[in-house]
């Protein structure tokens, strides 16, 4: 039976945690709002008419992904109207990649439990990881699949979204917090630096994992915090920040669904090896 005194400590942690995180996932879900209220209808089809069929196209696809609100599989809709207008199925791979790896609220959990170093390092990681996965199927014959018309409504206005975005994502995050204060309580430090010793495969595992790991991408910086210790290496850490966001079963889902297996299976294996690799790039550089 676990100790009464131990479960409160986890929460007491767990609560910590949360509030001093608190005014910049508040921030996050500000900025992510305004930036979606501002990016629908004719901005957005601006966005989208800058991509051609050239390799720089996936460069600035990225971007796109970066800047546009989304997470998870809420940029396959997207990617399919991009398909439908003839853009390139690896500029199309590139914009799901940073658009489901980066967003205001992620960028803001990063920088407030993990550090700025490591928020800027998942910005750069995150679009180098797209630029590699949209090469990877720049020549990829599009497959044939149902599209999946995205739009806002035109009724949502910035407290609608504002609203709808802390309802969606706010319960995952508060349960990533609980979560990660129980595991800094009654998970030995050193149990988890042997399972997170740096070896090659590791950084392959870590990525892998996260297809099994049943939380939003937001809801796991908060576990990263809470074996982020002496011995993990911030390139291993960065392998799981890239990676987690795209590797979500939401997400493999809607690829199955609009790309069938070979893709879908294609694109995970790209993303994990990609996003390993870059990990053991930067451990043995930095």
């Amino acid at each position: 039976m676990i100790p009464i005194n131990s479960i409160v400590i986890s929460l007491e942690r767990s609560f910590n945690f949360f509030i001093s995180s608190f005014p910049y996932i508040i921030l996050g879900f500000l900025i992510s709002a305004y930036i979606k209220i501002k990016l629908k209808g004719k901005l957005r089809q601006k966005f989208m008419h800058v991509l051609d069929s050239s390799k720089k196209s996936i460069i600035i696809a990225s971007i796109i992904g970066a800047v546009l609100p989304l997470c998870s599989a809420s940029g396959v809709p997207i990617a399919n109207v991009m398909n439908k207008k003839g853009a390139n199925f690896g500029i199309t791979m590139s914009f799901i990649v940073s658009a489901s790896s980066i967003t205001p609220l992620g960028l803001m959990l990063i920088f407030s439990i993990l550090g700025s170093k490591l928020a800027v390092l998942q910005i750069i990681m995150s679009i180098i990881l797209s630029c590699i996965v949209g090469i990877i199927f720049y020549n990829e014959k599009m497959p044939l699949y149902t599209f999946e018309e995205f739009d806002i409504k035109k009724e949502e206005n910035y407290l609608s979204i504002l609203y709808n975005q802390s309802k969606n994502l706010m319960p995952p995050i508060i349960f990533g917090f609980l979560l990660s204060g129980f595991l800094m309580e009654f998970i030995p430090k050193d149990i988890i630096l042997y399972a997170l010793s740096n070896s090659l495969m590791m950084y392959f595992y870590v990525s892998f994992a996260r297809i099994f790991i049943f939380l939003c991408p937001h809801a796991l910086i908060p576990l990263i915090n809470s074996v982020s210790v002496n011995g993990v290496s911030n390139g291993l850490i960065i392998s799981f920040l890239i990676s987690a966001p795209t590797l979500g079963l939401p997400m493999i889902f809607a690829l199955n669904k609009s790309y069938g297996k070979y893709i879908t299976i294609k694109y995970i294996l790209s993303v994990i090896i990609s996003s390993a690799f870059l990990g053991i790039i930067y451990d043995s550089l930095f």
